[in-house]
């Protein structure tokens, strides 16, 4: 049974590898080469070898390219996840811009009430010297009453003594004229007694008219003074009602102003801590790169903070100035000072952060080649690799990682077609190996600014981009600043 299957199996063997001969004719000379049932055989399994590769390459770069879409879809989502972060940060610096003008309001408000609160000291020292000089003269109006009316109980006395003896001038005057009527020889006598005693009865009676008059008038005066002592007591009692609105009010406002600081402490406070939480994450991402921060921030141009005031001369000013002073001192203008240290932190960190290259120059890419040391693949000897190889299909985009100046394109060497960006702060990027350039020497070029194409050109084994991150001089590693780029994505 197995020598039938034998047979068959050559049977079959011979009819589809029979023996085959290729001709060669050279220069009228014809050699031929023969391929047997072996050598058939092998190119067979040749053939099927490579097709099964062919399979498996496509396989390999379907998967690739299931991979890169995956990735152009991550990256779609960490451009659409900076777009938010960049909103968000506008949206803060717009909450800031609108925080500080409430506080420049809020201490505007706060200067009319300390000037407010100032003039109503005035007023309220103005009513107590009024209130005091009323006291005075109604003291002064009781004083003067009580004499008038120690001068009326004295004429009142004298009036009642005047009439005593005109009733015992009117009873002398009475026994005269009996007596004149029983005697007609002192007649003459009595008519002149009698003319002296009308006289002086006359006398009398005008000094009891003059004496009722000065009685109406100490009356009048009387009156006079108990109206002006009711009026200094009505402005008494007005000025201490004054006085009381006026106490209330200023409790008010005080109320209104410890209110209004309060506030402005819990907004502070609430800012202090969102510029922190900022800080603390843009720190992290200059750490992720391996800079020294210090240095960064060192190099980066601060504004200086505005000073100045208004020129104090008179005593009021001064006493608002001693308020502005001891207002100064107090915790909410503390952490002010402090809040505006941090915010011009977070600002010169936000202006490193824009200058730092944390995104890959290509969209679609893998990396073919990494920083550091690695065998070159020309000589196969161990060298130092500045940089690292993004490989990638031919013409793909190649975009600026940060904005800055070119300051060189052209040819360079074993980068080929080269591209170098200064984005300051010591910071230059260089792309190599370009298949065509897109920007010129001295060209200023925004973040994700295309600047050439991909391609093979110089000392390179394939299409590829060489990215080069340079800092003083010094390369450094590239993976560190993507590493840094994902993590701001990513938050």
């Amino acid at each position: 049974m197995s020598g039938d299957l034998t047979i068959v199996g050559k049977r079959l063997l011979d009819r589809w590898y029979p023996e085959r001969q290729l001709l060669l004719r050279s220069g009228g000379n014809i050699s031929f080469v023969t391929f047997g049932l072996k050598s058939q055989i092998g190119l067979s399994l040749a053939c099927l070898m490579l097709l099964g590769w062919l399979a498996y390459a496509s396989a390999g770069l379907y998967r690739h390219q299931v991979i890169i879409a995956g990735k152009d879809s991550q990256i779609a989502r960490m451009i659409g996840t900076q777009k938010l972060l960049n909103a968000e940060m506008r949206a803060v610096e717009s909450r800031y811009r609108k925080i500080t003008v409430n506080l420049e309001y809020n201490q505007e408000v706060l200067g009319d009430v300390l000037q407010q609160r100032a003039s109503l000291d005035r007023a309220r020292a103005q009513l107590a010297r009024e209130l005091r000089q009323t006291r005075e003269q109604r003291d002064l109006a009781l004083n003067r009453s009580a004499r008038l009316q120690t001068r009326l109980a004295t004429l009142e006395h004298n009036l009642r003594r005047t009439r005593d003896e005109s009733d015992n001038v009117q009873s002398n005057l009475s026994e005269v004229t009996n007596q004149l009527s029983t005697t007609e020889m002192s007649r003459a006598q009595v008519q002149q007694e009698r003319k002296a005693l009308a006289v002086n009865l006359g006398t009398m009676q005008d000094n009891l008219l003059g004496l009722k008059r000065a009685q109406q008038h100490l009356q009048a005066n009387l009156s006079s003074s108990e109206t002006m002592v009711a009026q200094l007591t009505d402005q008494r009692d007005r000025a201490f009602s004054t006085n009381q609105t006026l106490n209330n009010r200023i409790a008010s406002l005080e109320s209104r102003l410890e209110t209004l600081q309060t506030a402005q402490t819990d907004l502070v406070r609430n800012i202090h801590h969102r510029t922190n939480a900022n800080i603390t994450e843009l720190e992290t991402v200059v750490q992720l790169t391996g800079l020294n921060l210090d240095k960064l921030l060192d190099r980066v141009d601060y504004k200086q903070i505005g000073t100045g005031g208004p020129l104090l001369a008179s005593e009021d000013e001064k006493v608002h100035a001693g308020e502005w002073t001891l207002l100064q001192t107090s915790p909410l203008y503390a952490s002010l000072g402090l809040l505006e240290n941090r915010l011009s932190r977070w600002t010169a960190l936000n202006a490193v952060l824009e200058r730092l290259p944390i995104t890959p120059p290509v969209d679609n890419f893998s990396i073919s080649s990494d920083f550091g040391n690695r065998r070159d693949p020309f000589n196969s000897r161990m060298a130092f690799h500045g940089g690292i190889d993004l490989a990638g299909v031919k013409r793909t985009s190649i975009y600026a990682t940060s904005p800055g100046v070119v300051t060189y394109v052209g040819w360079k060497g074993p980068y080929g077609r080269l591209v170098e960006i200064d984005h300051g702060l010591g910071l230059r990027t260089r792309y190599g190996h370009l298949h065509k350039i897109l920007v010129k020497r001295g060209q200023q070029v925004d973040f994700r600014h295309k600047i050439g194409l991909m391609g093979s050109s110089g000392r390179s084994t394939g299409i590829h981009v060489h990215y080069e991150v340079v800092y003083d001089g010094n390369p450094l590693n590239p993976n560190k600043f993507l590493k840094a780029g994902k993590y701001v994505f990513k938050g």
